[in-house]
């Protein structure tokens, strides 16, 4: 109702300039409308003034509930805050425990296992013909470390200090077990047969049983030992390694057939390339060098016509360059008004029947550098198929089972690689030698051509 009083009102106070204007004398009817409409925008007034008043009343209570609601939620975000802080420092604390304990797990283990090595190497060190001490923890007990072992250890290294004897028994080498007496020095043993029929050096045999490996210390000496006395006697410093890599060692021959199929054409090769090489090597080794001046000696003899003379000193040059001459001095004798290009034609077919015989056995040698490689890498194609097809059957387990394709796979690349390079160097060099002695013989025709007279 309010707003229509004051549209009225506002539409009253537009026309009424423009009413008085029209009708300068209000009638009663205006009037009257007049006065109603100022009742009615007074208690307009009047009722937006008891509101403004209400509002005014209701609102300090309604500010301090909502300062009350806001102070409330500021605190509910305090306490939100300070719950979000206590579960991140929570969960910090919680990954930080928990990597101190892996990390307490790790150093555990890492200590067991230094004992287990400690043990180990303890256990080692104590030799083959020991047995275990009373009190001392079992191969297979978990516990490494154990209280006992330290001192077991301290009274160990204590009796390490004298040679120790020890009672027991020795594999020879046909695999009999022989009753004796062992002779301990620290890590090393030695062993007398009760009967003195063995004796020498222990070492661990294949069943991880005392075996003499050595048996040039005398039995003399290893009885001194067990009685006390002083006595010279033989050691192996590396404690078996020696022995050991020492019986790995074959000859030549075993070594090839190791080989397999593929070796035999690699030495049939490595055959052919070395006779090839020496039948060159003397082939051109017969060749001497010779000077300038031999062939001005010649040139200066045909020149003047003594044509026997300069065959005389054609002869004394032992080089393939002496038939060049030869046919040069042969085709002016009998061409005597032959023209230059007709002498060097002459010369220059001679040259070229004289090529092949030096270059003849060098293919061959080329040939065996460059297949050893290929025939090498074949072999090691085929002695790795043969390694995966004992895989197959056999598994990786046994290395023994698989050291024939390896074998194979391995030396014949080695066979391949040892007889290419040789020969690539001896082609190389003979190769380098026939070129020279192309050289020279070009070099003849040329000063021939030039020091003649009659073309």
């Amino acid at each position: 109702m309010s707003r229509r009083l004051l549209i009225a009102l506002l539409v009253g106070l537009v026309l009424s300039p423009v009413s008085r204007a029209q009708n300068p004398a209000p009638t009663p009817d205006v009037n009257a409308a007049a006065a109603s409409i100022d009742r009615d925008l007074r208690a307009a007034l009047d009722e937006l003034a008891a509101l403004r008043a209400s509002i005014a009343k209701e609102k300090a209570p309604l500010a301090a509930e909502t300062e009350k609601v806001a102070a409330e939620l500021r605190e509910k975000r305090r306490q939100a805050d300070l719950a979000r802080t206590s579960k991140d420092g929570a969960e910090a604390e919680f990954t930080k425990a928990e990597s101190d304990l892996k990390a307490w797990r790790d150093e555990k283990l890492y200590i067991e296992s230094l004992f287990l090595d400690f043990r180990r190497s303890w256990e080692t060190s104590k030799g083959l013909a020991l047995l275990s001490q009373p009190g001392e923890p079992a191969p297979s007990d978990p516990a490494a470390a154990n209280p006992a072992l330290p001192g077991l250890v301290i009274a160990d290294l204590a009796r390490g200090s004298a040679v120790a004897t020890i009672e027991g028994e020795a594999s020879a080498d046909d695999g009999r077990l022989v009753p004796g007496t062992f002779a301990k020095a620290g890590p090393v043993h030695w062993f007398l047969a009760a009967d003195k029929s063995l004796s020498g050096l222990v070492g661990e045999g294949s069943d991880l049983r005392p075996k003499v490996v050595n048996r040039s210390v005398p039995a003399s000496a290893i009885e001194n030992l067990l009685q006390g006395k002083s006595a010279r006697v033989a050691f192996d410093p590396t404690m078996g390694s020696a022995v050991a890599l020492s019986e790995t060692e074959t000859d030549l021959l075993t070594h090839v057939k190791q080989g397999g199929f593929w070796v035999y054409p690699i030495l049939l090769l490595a055959l052919i390339a070395l006779i090839t090489a020496l039948i060159k090597w003397a082939q051109l080794a017969r060749i001497r060098e010779f000077t300038a001046v031999s062939v001005q000696k010649v040139l200066g003899a045909l020149n003047e016509g003594r044509t026997a003379e300069a065959l005389t000193a054609t002869s004394a040059i032992r080089h393939p360059a002496r038939t060049l001459l030869e046919r040069g001095i042969a085709f002016v004798t009998e061409n005597p008004k032959a023209s230059r290009d007709d002498l060097e034609e002459a010369l220059f077919e001679k040259f070229l029947e004289a090529t092949p015989p030096l270059q003849r056995g060098l293919p061959l040698i080329a040939i065996a550098s460059a297949t050893a490689p290929l025939l090498g890498l074949l072999g090691t194609v085929t002695g790795m198929m043969e390694t995966f097809r004992l895989i197959t059957v056999f598994g990786t387990g046994d290395a023994k089972s698989l050291a024939s394709g390896i074998s194979e796979a391995l030396i014949t690349t080695e066979f391949g690689l040892v007889v290419a390079i040789p020969a690539l160097i001896a082609h190389s060099l003979l190769s380098r030698k026939v070129q020279g002695i192309k050289s020279v013989m070009e070099m003849t025709s040329l000063a021939f051509l030039n020091g003649i007279k009659n073309p």
